[in-house]
């Protein structure tokens, strides 16, 4: 049993890690300044006799159910897009300010 959950774990992570391959290389390809992301939450989701399926709880509320045509199991992913064209880019200035100043060292 415990080789089973494993073996299905690792499936999950490898399917969750080739979604983001796939989508990741398929929008860099349109625009670098676009990132969708996917994360695999640590659980799966399964269909109850009712068809609703058991919640994704992790993520503070952002993971969803993702399942495969019939299938009554699935994973729990989140997924995020940032479109990083909506900020300006950094003056010297301040990136210069952003910069971390080493220890010891006073600011004036």
């Amino acid at each position: 049993m415990e080789v089973k959950t494993f073996a299905f774990l690792q499936i999950a992570v490898f399917i969750a890690l080739g979604i983001q391959l796939f989508v990741a290389g398929a929008d860099a390809a349109f625009s670098e300044d676009e990132y969708f992301t996917v994360n695999y939450c640590g659980m799966n989701c399964t269909q109850n006799d009712d068809g609703s399926w058991t919640p994704c709880t992790g993520d503070n509320g952002g993971c969803r159910c993702f399942h495969e045509g019939d299938k009554k199991a699935g994973l729990c992913l989140s997924t995020e897009y940032t479109d990083l064209t909506q900020y300006s880019t950094p003056s010297s200035s301040e990136l210069e300010n952003a910069t971390p100043v080493p220890p010891g060292k006073s600011l004036h």
